[in-house]
C-alpha cells in the first residue's frame, strides 16, 4: 500500500474550504519543492502527527499548530492498493468501493482546541478515526505502529542517533531484523565437554545476553563478595533462621525483545575511516541503515520521509543519494516523501515525481494535473538543468530567450528599484524560443 492522497484542513498554513490543502502523492518517490514557508514542513509534520514515526518522538498540538481562530484540525490520509495480507491486517478499518481495487485504508486525525488546562499548558483533544468519512471505528494501538513512518529530519545529527546509548535508533533498527531475532541458538550448556568456542559462534543475540548473565553471576570476584554478605547475614539470624542471599540479573525477567534491545543499545556504528568523519558521511551511514529496515518491513507501513535529503552533502554526493532513492523506491516497494530546497536535486527528480507547493497549495507536475505534453517531459528532463531548476523555488519567475535578455532585464530592474534578488525573482536562460514547454510547468489541466 502506499500513501496516494491527503487533505488538510486549519494546520499551521492551510485553511479550511477554499483555502484547505489537497497532496497527491506518487507510490515511489514524491519530490516536494518551493520557497521557504510555502507550506512543505506543514505537509511533512502533517503526516507525522496522523501516523506517527518510527522512532517513537511524541508530538504535542500546539496552539500554532492551529489555523488562525480556528478551533479544530482535521487531516485525512487516503491509502491505495492494499496488498492482500494489508487488508486482512486492517480489515476493520477498511473502506469498500464497487471493485477489489478500490479498497481503501483512510485515516482521520482530528485535534480541537480545549478550554482544559494540564501542568499549566493548554490540553488539546486528539482523535484518529477511520473511513472515509471519519465515522468507522478508532485506530487501536497495534494498528498505529504498523501504520508508523520513517522520519529524517533537516539537520540530523546522524552521529548520535547511531550512536550506543538507551533508545538509541541503532538499537532500534537492528531490533526490527528478523534475522537478528531469529537466527543462531537462544542458549549455550558452560558445562557442556563441546568446544565452547564452537556454540559461542553460533548463539543469537538473546543468547548472548544470557551467557553474559550467566558470566556474571559466575564471575570470581563477584562470588567471593557474596559468599562474604552471607557471613554477615548469617550474624543477623535469629535462632532457627536460616538466611541466604540469591544473585540476580536485573533483566532476567524481562520480555525477550527487552532483553535484546538492552544488549544492542550497547552498540554503535561509525564509518571506518580515518580521523572523524564529517556530517555527510555520518548522514549516509544513517540512511543507509533506515532503507535496509524498511526494504526488510513486511506488515509495516514501508513510508521514508526526508527533510532535506541534500543536507551536509556536495552537489555529486546529492546526485548519488537521489539515484538510489529512486532505485530503493522502484525495486523495493518503498515509498519516499522528500522536502528540498536544491536545484541540483531538482534538475534530477523526473518531472512526474516533483509536487511544486506554492502560497499552501499544492501543484503536481504529473500527465493528469499539469499541461506538460509527453515531448515536454523528454525535452525538460534533458535540458532543465541545475540554474534553470532554479524556477521551482521562486517567488516569481521570467523566462528569456537569450544572454542578451539575461544580462539586460536584471540590470533594467535594478536600475528601477525593483532587484530581482530581493524579490524573489529567478530568471531562467532557456537558450531558444522554447519558452512553452518551461511555461507550461506552472499550467494546471485542472
Amino acid at each position: 500500500m502506499y500513501l496516494a492522497h491527503m487533505h488538510i484542513e486549519n494546520f499551521r498554513c492551510f485553511g479550511s474550504g477554499d483555502k484547505s490543502f489537497d497532496i497527491d502523492f506518487q507510490p515511489g518517490l514524491t519530490a516536494l519543492v518551493g520557497e521557504n514557508d510555502s507550506g512543505k514542513t506543514a505537509v511533512i509534520d502533517a503526516i507525522r502527527f496522523v501516523l506517527g514515526t518510527t522512532d517513537q518522538e511524541w508530538l504535542r498540538v500546539e496552539d500554532n499548530d492551529f489555523y488562525e481562530t480556528s478551533e479544530n484540525i482535521s487531516i485525512k490520509c487516503r491509502f491505495e492498493k492494499l496488498s492482500p495480507e494489508e487488508k486482512s491486517t486492517f480489515i476493520e478499518y477498511l473502506s469498500y468501493g464497487e471493485t477489489e481495487e478500490k479498497i481503501t485504508l483512510t485515516i482521520v486525525w482530528e485535534a480541537d482546541k480545549s478550554a482544559r488546562e494540564i501542568h499549566g499548558r493548554p490540553y488539546h483533544k486528539v482523535e484518529w478515526n477511520t473511513g472515509d468519512d471519519g465515522q468507522g471505528p478508532s485506530l487501536d494501538q497495534n494498528a498505529k505502529v504498523l501504520l508508523c513512518a520513517t522520519y529524517l529530519r533537516p539537520l540530523r545529527d546522524a552521529e548520535q542517533v547511531l550512536s550506543a546509548g538507551r533508545g538509541s535508533r541503532l538499537a532500534q533498527i537492528l531490533n526490527n531484523s528478523e534475522a537478528i531475532k531469529n537466527n543462531g541458538s537462544s542458549h549455550i550448556d558452560l558445562d557442556s565437554e563441546d568446544d565452547l568456542r564452537a556454540q559461542i559462534k553460533y548463539l543469537n543475540v538473546l543468547g548472548i545476553s544470557d551467557l553474559l548473565n550467566q558470566l556474571l553471576k559466575n564471575q570470581e570476584a563477584i562470588c567471593s563478595e557474596k559468599e562474604g554478605i552471607d557471613k554477615n547475614l548469617k550474624k543477623l539470624e535469629l535462632i532457627n533462621e536460616s538466611l541466604k542471599s540469591t544473585l540476580g540479573i536485573g533483566n532476567e525477567k524481562a520480555s525477550p525483545d527487552s532483553k535484546r534491545l538492552q544488549l544492542l543499545e550497547k552498540l554503535d556504528l561509525k564509518l571506518d575511516a580515518f580521523g572523524k568523519s564529517g556530517l555527510g558521511s555520518e548522514n549516509l551511514l544513517f540512511m543507509a541503515c533506515e532503507l535496509i529496515l524498511l526494504g526488510q518491513a513486511k506488515e509495516e507501513n514501508k513510508l521514508l520521509l526526508i527533510e532535506e535529503p541534500e543536507a551536509h552533502l556536495h552537489p555529486q554526493r546529492q546526485l548519488q543519494v537521489m539515484q538510489h532513492l529512486l532505485e530503493r523506491s522502484k525495486n523495493d516497494g518503498i515509498q519516499i516523501i522528500i522536502t528540498t530546497h536544491s536545484p541540483n536535486l531538482a534538475s534530477v527528480i523526473p518531472l512526474d515525481n516533483l509536487v511544486l507547493i506554492h502560497d499552501a497549495r499544492a501543484f503536481p507536475l504529473n500527465k493528469d494535473q499539469s499541461l506538460l505534453s509527453g515531448s515536454d517531459y523528454s525535452f525538460l528532463q534533458r535540458f532543465l538543468d541545475v540554474t534553470k531548476a532554479n524556477l521551482f523555488f521562486a517567488k516569481a519567475v521570467l523566462i528569456v530567450e537569450g544572454d542578451a535578455e539575461n544580462i539586460l532585464i536584471p540590470a533594467l530592474a535594478y536600475a528601477l528599484e525593483k532587484d530581482f534578488t530581493r524579490h524573489g525573482v529567478s530568471i531562467v536562460n532557456v537558450g531558444g524560443v522554447g519558452l512553452g514547454r518551461y511555461a507550461r510547468i506552472f499550467m494546471r489541466r485542472v
